[in-house]
This record gives structure tokens, C-alpha cells and sequence, in this order.
């Protein structure tokens, strides 16, 4: 600490000087430091030293709040180095309507079914339905669904696993494959509300489940709505392509049918024939013209 004295006046007046009694400034300069101490040290200009130590304490203190304000929000926020950078969960957004690609997890195939050479293989639902109609001459029946025979087809044993009370005939062709027809039902208690789906579904897994030779498709009848004996019904039809040179493509069409409000079941209609022959052409649009409900 600086002893008693005249200095050089710590207000920057230039050519004046202020007493220092070692405390406080003298509230009077003088131009001549030899001159004797000036009376009244009580009086400050400056403050003196105590002042600028209150404002060097609150100075501290200021500081010290702010670095504990930013610490705070830091730590809120979850961005304070070392942490491992914890977000926040955002609240605005909407949550996600369909299921995330899961890269840690390992896929599973459905194995296609022992002796099918298929493309890609589709599952198929199994019906819990059971029922077994008792066949008559000259038609292929259903429960309320009957189709007629046509000439030259015979009893086909063919388990249609999406429908239950299924019954169908098949011709051979001259192209190492057959021309068949079948009808069943589809049950309303395995989760079919709509026909529309009901005959996507029953294209999809039959085109791929029984035609071993098939690659690909095309659809020529993505969906249209139609009338059996008039109940509302959905027709879709695929033709399929082969991959042996020596086996045409097939025409597919699937029919289901509304069997009215007191059934528990959609009818189902089934026909293939080979692309581009005329006689078969017309052997499934006549089965197809005959469809009746009862």
C-alpha cells in the first residue's frame, strides 16, 4: 500500500495532484506537491480503495453466477462435453406409422413348400372352415355356389388351403400342363371383410403356391367389381409366365363372391387355362358365364 503524499491526481487533470493519506484521495488537487497536507481527509472523489475492492467482489460474483447459469443450461439441454451428447426426446413430432428397418436383427425366410420350383414364395392363410358339399351331375358346387362342367373335365383332387369346402375338375392340354376349375369358400372368421382383398389374396397365393413353372406375371384384370345371380362379386385375372420353352403362359381368374348377409363365408371361383388357345378360351368363359348363387 502506497504511503501518505501528494501523486499525480488519479482524475487525469493534467499538471494536478491529490493527496494519498493512505486510505483515501483528498477531494482538493494542488499544482504544488510540496505543499502541506490539506485538511478534512473524510471527504473522497474516488472512493478510494475500499470502493474499487466492492466492485472487484461484485465483479467476481457476477461471473460466477453467469458460469453457473450456463452450467445449468448445459446440463438441460445435454450438450456439456463428456456427457455422450444426451438429447432431448422431441415431442412435436408425430410418432411413426410404419415399422423401422431393423439392421441389427437377422431376417428369417419363409421356406417355399418341399418339391415347388417357384419364384418367390408367398404365404398363404389357412382356412379354419370346415365343410364338404356333396357333388351333383353336371355341376361343381359349393355350399350356394355352383358352376357347370364343362365337356372332357374330370374330378381333380386340389386342396386350396386359403378356402375350405373345395372342390374342382382339370383337363389336360397338349402343352405338359392342365386346364382346371374349382369353387369353395372363404371364411369371414379368418379376417376377410372385403372382397377386393379376399381375391387379390387368393390370386397371389395360387398363381405362386401350385404353378411350378411360374416367373413372373402380368394382370391383365387388376380388379373389377361384377355380379353373380346378383350378389356383388370381384373379378382378377393374371396371366403367368413360363420358364421352359416347351409350356405356354396361363390365364388365371379368381371370382369371390358376396353370398348375401346370412352367410359366413365368401364364395370362391377358380379357373386356368393355357394363353392363346381358343378351345380352353371358350371351355372357361362358358364356366365362368354359368357361375350361379342358390
Amino acid at each position: 500500500m502506497a504511503s501518505s503524499g501528494w501523486y499525480p491526481d488519479p482524475g487525469g487533470s493534467p499538471g494536478r495532484f491529490r493527496y494519498w493519506d493512505g486510505n483515501t484521495w483528498s477531494a482538493q488537487t494542488t499544482a504544488n506537491p510540496t505543499s502541506t497536507p490539506p485538511a478534512g481527509q473524510g471527504d473522497h472523489v474516488t472512493g478510494g480503495r475500499r470502493s474499487e475492492r466492492g466492485w472487484i467482489v461484485a465483479l467476481v460474483v457476477l461471473a460466477l453466477v453467469t458460469i453457473l447459469v450456463v452450467a445449468g443450461l448445459m446440463f438441460a439441454s445435454g450438450s456439456v462435453p463428456g456427457t455422450g451428447g444426451k438429447t432431448t426426446e422431441d415431442t412435436n413430432s408425430s410418432p411413426p406409422t410404419v415399422d423401422a428397418w431393423d439392421e441389427t436383427s437377422t431376417p428369417t425366410d419363409t421356406p417355399p413348400p418341399t418339391g415347388i420350383d417357384n419364384g418367390e414364395w408367398v404365404d398363404c392363410p389357412w382356412s379354419r372352415g370346415k365343410g364338404n358339399t356333396t357333388q351333383v351331375a353336371g355341376r361343381l358346387t359349393s355350399a350356394g355356389l355352383s358352376v357347370d362342367l364343362p365337356p372332357e373335365y374330370e374330378e381333380y383332387e386340389f386342396a386350396f388351403v386359403m378356402a375350405y369346402d373345395f372342390h374342382a375338375v382339370s383337363r389336360s392340354t397338349p402343352y405338359a400342363l392342365d386346364s382346371a376349375i374349382g369353387v369353395g369358400r372363404i371364411s369371414l372368421a379368418d379376417g376377410f371383410t372385403q372382397l377386393s382383398t379376399a381375391a387379390n389374396q387368393a390370386m397371389q397365393c395360387w398363381s405362386v403356391t401350385t404353378h411350378s413353372h411360374t416367373e413372373g406375371h402380368a394382370v391383365l384384370i387388376a380388379g373389377v367389381q361384377i355380379t353373380v345371380s346378383g350378389h356383388p362379386a370381384w373379378h382378377v385375372q393374371w396371366e403367368i409366365f413360363s420358364k421352359y420353352e416347351d409350356v405356354p403362359n396361363e390365364i388365371l381368374d379368381v371370382i369371390v363372391i358376396d353370398m348375401g348377409p346370412g352367410a359366413d363365408y365368401f364364395g370362391l371361383y377358380l379357373s386356368c387355362h393355357p394363353a392363346g388357345d381358343r378351345n380352353f378360351e371358350a371351355r372357361i368363359t362358358a364356366a365362368m358365364s354359368s357361375l350361379r348363387v342358390t
